[in-house]
């Protein structure tokens, strides 16, 4: 019997090493273009430990996933750890990066097997002989020539125990890759300006070609060149200035000196102090000199493209669907403005961009704000809130009165107001301006998905003048009425016909309500619509109150009444509330937006067309009712076996958010088509049913 017990016992060690060892590995998740998953260095966690774990990938042939600064494009890798009670994770220990060109632009990141370093932290109370289990949501952009978001749900037990060993497999991928993370040798390290170019003095530098990798992106500018010098122990690096640096200069400079010592690269962490001299002889900035000269054409030409796309953007946005209302609204208030001298007209066009360029800055920072507490908001934002939407609903709905003549603002039937008629309608134009931004922001037209995606990601100076510039494209066409004279002739007469253009322009604002009250209508359901009405009917009443005041000669009681009106509309809106449920509507077969439904039907080989989209969006639902939703659009979708795919974001969505800025945008539409092959082409945001029939047919 002694033998067959042995025997017995044998196999039993066998499964149980078998069993540790997967404990150890986390199962291998596949995405389009990577192979992921967690490996653990030791065989369990020790209680008050540290276990180091990683996240290690196999990515095809010739794809890249970022570092922590992706460079000129791309994002980083982001880790959402569930973790026992009392675990903690640490910082993601990212492997040494490259630089990889791409067209005018460098990237920074890896290729091949990176290994992503976690420490985690074991608490002291971990029971011995229990089995802990964590997992993560991971998160990547992987890019070829195209770029395409993908993620993964990485799990991962392991047995808590006094004392632990080394997994041979994981323990050496985790060894080395913990070996090659940037060393701190605590070198002295500072910098100074020469010129255009940013002079950095490394004293103690190993040897070894050298380039300097910025922790936070826009310090350095990635397609630059960086010149070298040795003298005397130290390295000097002269190196371009991003765009972060130039608006506003770093008292430190982070970042990781990755050096070639003979085909073995090394890291060292640097942190550099501003010096109030110069760092480097004049000597030696010559020898620097001509490396370094020239260094700044690729960044200031792509800085200058950014600001390029945002003006144009900002002109083209006056085209867009959802601007038409304020077009209207701006076109009734030049009419006014015809046989007017050059300097009024000047002054009602300042007016005008001021209240643009006001708005978008403010817009513009209270998005930032919000994005830095940690909220997952995009451009347009403001418009997911149904009290923000309903709101609006009534103050258009009031100006749509106004223009219809219900009442007057600027001005009075008796003379009241004459102080603003010797600046005719400056604050009116003011608000146009306002208006102009407060209804633009959810368009996202030509040429902006460069621009607010780069701002999206910029430090708060360099997004906000991204943002002005928008804006003062959005301004351009009335401000060229200040520098061109011809327009200003051109401007017709005021006469009586001014008046039945104001109430032919309000139907333009009643047109407005409808949009935003069905947009309600899918944010807050019935009783929304309910509480709006009401809103719509006190405000009514307090314009006519108001309107009445005015043919009396301003009497105070009508003027009060008015008031506590327009205030009371205020109320329901207070009660508006999101509603439960998806918001989109229509007749194509849909699904949902799901990140691992996506990544099952391309593993299938399944075409997948993703329309992110909302209900407050004008051009969303142009494209809708002309070509997604169309019998033609149906049934290209139905012949070519494409799944049709709705990421909503008319109400708040984190995760949608998140999908449209791994793609470098900030808003909607955005229309991502995955074919046959797993690659990802993004669309224009004007759709026509020839480029969405040559998409789908193509493969």
């Amino acid at each position: 019997m002694t033998e067959p017990r042995a025997m017995l016992r044998a196999v039993l060690a066998v499964f149980a090493l078998f069993a540790v060892a997967q404990a150890q590995t986390g199962p291998v998740v596949e995405t389009g273009h990577a192979s992921s998953r967690l490996i653990a260095e030791k065989s369990a966690a020790v209680p008050g430990d540290t276990l180091w774990v990683a996240l290690a990938q196999e990515l095809d042939e010739g794809w890249h996933v970022y570092w922590k600064n992706p460079g000129d494009s791309g994002l980083p890798l982001e880790l959402r750890w569930n973790l026992p009670e009392g675990w903690e994770a640490g910082e993601i220990g990212y492997p040494l990066p490259h630089r990889l060109p791409l067209g005018p632009l460098t990237n920074f990141g890896h290729e091949g097997s990176p290994t992503f370093l976690v420490p985690l932290e074991v608490p002291d109370d971990a029971e011995p002989g229990s089995t802990a289990r964590f997992d993560v949501l991971a998160e990547w952009l992987i890019c070829l020539d195209v770029c395409i978001p993908e993620s993964a749900e990485l799990t991962m037990t392991i047995p808590v125990m006094a004392s632990a060993a080394d997994m041979p497999a994981q323990s050496a991928r985790i060894r080395t890759a913990r070996s090659a993370l940037p060393r701190d040798l605590g070198l002295d390290a500072q910098w100074a300006m020469d010129g255009e170019n940013v002079v950095l003095r490394i004293e103690g530098a190993p040897t070894g070609k050298a380039f300097f990798f910025p922790e936070r992106g826009g310090t350095i500018e990635p397609s630059a060149p960086q010149a070298q010098h040795r003298h005397e122990g130290a390295l000097y690096l002269s190196m371009t200035p991003g765009i972060d640096f130039r608006l506003e200069k770093p008292e430190e400079i982070a970042g990781v000196l990755v050096l070639d010592m003979d085909g073995q690269e090394v890291g060292v962490e640097i942190l550099a102090r501003e010096s109030a001299a110069p760092v480097a002889s004049p000597e030696i900035l010559a020898s620097l000199g001509s490396g370094a000269s020239g260094a700044t054409e690729g960044g200031a030409g792509n800085i200058a493209l950014v600001f390029l796309f945002a003006l144009l953007g900002g002109v083209v946005l006056n085209a867009m669907p959802c601007v038409f209302p304020i077009v209207f609204l701006k076109a009734a208030s030049v009419a006014k403005l015809g046989g007017a001298d050059r300097s009024t007209i000047q002054k009602d066009a300042l007016a005008y961009t001021a209240g643009v360029l006001v708005t978008f800055a403010a817009m513009a920072g209270l998005l930032l704000a919000l994005r830095g507490a940690g909220a997952q908001l995009g451009w347009g934002f403001h418009l997911q809130s149904p009290v923000a939407v309903g709101f609006f609903a009534v103050v258009v709905f009031l100006i749509g009165l106004n223009l219809a003549g219900l009442f007057e603002v600027g001005t009075s039937v008796q003379g009241a107001g004459s102080g603003l008629t010797r600046k005719p309608g400056l604050k009116g134009s003011f608000f146009t301006g306002l208006l102009a931004v407060v209804v633009a922001a959810p368009c996202i037209g030509p040429f902006l998905g460069l621009p607010i995606g780069f701002a999206l990601s910029a430090p708060p100076v360099a997004a906000i003048a991204v943002f002005l510039a928008l804006g003062l494209g959005l301004a351009l066409p009335y401000l060229m009425l200040t520098v061109v004279p011809q327009l200003v002739q051109a401007l017709p007469k005021p006469g009586a016909w001014m008046v039945r253009l104001k109430q032919v322009f309000s139907f333009a604002m009643f047109g407005t309500v409808a949009w935003l009250t069905w947009v309600v209508s899918l944010q807050a359901g019935p009783q929304g619509v309910l509480a709006l009405g009401i809103a719509f009917v006190l405000a009514a009443f307090g314009g006519w109150l108001f309107g009445l005041a005015q043919e009396k000669g301003g009497a105070r009681p009508l003027q009060l009444a008015a008031a506590l009106a327009l205030t009371a509309a205020l109320l329901p809106l207070a009660m508006l509330k999101t509603a439960e449920g998806p918001a989109y509507v229509g007749s194509l077969a849909k699904e949902p937006y799901d990140e691992a439904r996506i990544a099952a039907l391309q593993a299938e080989g399944t075409p997948v067309f993703v329309d992110f989209t909302a209900a407050w969006c004008v051009t969303c639902q142009y494209n809708k009712r002309v070509v997604l939703d169309s019998p033609e659009g149906q049934a290209l979708f139905a012949r070519t076996g494409t799944v049709f795919m709705v990421a909503d974001l008319t109400n708040p969505d984190p995760v949608i958010t998140a999908a449209i800025e791994r793609q470098g945008r900030s808003g909607v539409p955005l229309y991502l088509y995955y074919n046959r092959k797993g690659e990802t082409e993004i669309l224009p945001q004007i759709l026509t049913l020839d480029r969405l029939e040559e998409t789908l047919e193509r493969t």
